[in-house]
């Protein structure tokens, strides 16, 4: 029989140790197991080929993070309120769009092998030689605008995450979507 406490969150001084709070602590320790594991047996193995082709190292940042929020919200049931709600809302804000960006960021570039790799496989004039590369006049703007014309896709993909990351946490300042009182 489990017991749950008929409460939930009660936000008293004590924890949730009913039947439900040890169940969520024995999964989020037994989950964080067995995904650090394949964590580092995907960076054991980061030089194989197939693994390679991925960018392990922001895919694995972009995994840590969504693993802490996926953490915070199992022990949250436990805490009871034992942290403030402005820190589950800083979780919330930060690690989770930072997590789905650096994924999707992660997945952005495998696509753009996989197009360049079929693209290989109808190229006829495989071995053409480069355009000498000319010096760049010493103004900003217009070295901002060369190197965004030879810039790969994939860099250009992870400078619009990069600055939606930056302009992510508010518009004027303030948290979006937090309401003061």
């Amino acid at each position: 029989m489990v017991y749950l406490n008929p409460n939930g969150h009660d936000w008293a001084n004590n924890y949730n140790w009913d039947g439900l709070g040890i169940s969520y602590v024995a999964f989020a320790i037994a989950y964080s197991l067995v995904f650090y594991t394949m964590c580092a047996v995907v960076w054991v193995n980061r030089k194989h080929p197939v693994v390679k082709m991925r960018n392990v190292n922001l895919a694995l940042t972009s995994l840590v993070l969504l693993h802490v929020y996926l953490c915070m919200i199992f022990l949250a049931y436990v805490l009871n309120g034992h942290y403030p709600c402005d820190a589950e809302f800083w979780f919330m804000s930060i690690y989770l769009p930072f997590g789905i960006g650096l994924f999707q960021a992660q997945n952005q570039q495998l696509l753009l092998v996989s197009r360049a790799q079929s693209k290989l496989v109808f190229m006829e004039d495989s071995f053409k030689p480069l355009a000498p590369r000319r010096p760049l006049p010493k103004r900003w703007a217009f070295k901002l605008r060369q190197w965004w014309a030879t810039t790969t896709e994939q860099s250009r993909y992870e400078t619009y995450v990069a600055i939606g990351i930056i302009l992510q946490p508010g518009e004027d300042g303030k948290n979006a979507g937090h309401e003061s009182d």
